[in-house]
């Protein structure tokens, strides 16, 4: 009887198929970071609603007093809905002009294009920022001969609340996924290339 080389079969010794329930984890880690992401955007959300209840705000033009306790940076929000009719916008979003006031003369502004949150149905988005110490500042903003809206004056939000966290955890979970099923698939393959061909008789 002739001696001929066969194929590889899939059952040879020291070689393991991946698993099927390798495929059941990838889609729960898949669907899992979904749900993260989407758990983490909605708290997020919540927590910086519950937080800038707690600021205090005035119409603009206009101008309010706010007394800090320790140095931090504080934002200046502009709050309403987006104005797609300028200059024809009754409170609504608006460009503003701020000056801040402190316990030493003018303080620095920087303008800023964040960050956002949200309180029932009124959006807020920073539009200006300023570092305080220990003291009673004086914010006023005007948008010229409009009145616009209102401004809310509070510090920044925690850094779990940033956008960048729900789409770290969304990619890390995926990728986690993605894993699970392809490394045991290509070791698998390589191993089978490694193997000598078996011989019949």
């Amino acid at each position: 009887m002739a001696v001929t080389d066969t194929p590889v079969e899939r059952s040879a010794p020291g070689v393991r198929e991946p698993r099927r329930s390798r495929y059941v984890l990838a889609v729960a880690l898949l669907l899992g970071g979904l749900g993260l992401a989407l758990g983490v955007s909605l708290g997020a959300a919540q927590a910086k609603s519950d937080q800038a209840t707690g600021f205090p705000r005035v119409s603009v033009p206009g101008a309010l007093t706010v007394h800090v306790d320790q140095p931090g940076t504080y934002f200046v929000y502009s709050e309403g809905t987006a104005c797609l009719d300028y200059p024809n916008c009754h409170g609504q979003l608006y460009p503003v002009t701020v000056q801040v006031t402190g316990p030493t003369g003018n303080v620095e502004v920087e303008p800023t294009s964040g960050p956002t949150y949200m309180v029932g149905g009124t959006q807020g988005t920073g539009v200006a920022r300023f570092d305080v110490t220990a003291g009673t500042y004086r914010v006023a903003a005007s948008t010229g001969p409009y009145s616009q809206g209102l401004i809310a004056v509070g510090e920044g939000f925690p850094w779990w609340t940033q956008d960048w966290v729900a789409w770290l955890a969304l990619v890390l979970l995926w990728a986690g996924g993605i894993l699970v099923v392809v490394v045991p698939i290509v070791t698998y393959h390589r191993r089978t290339r490694a193997l000598p061909p078996r011989a019949s008789g």
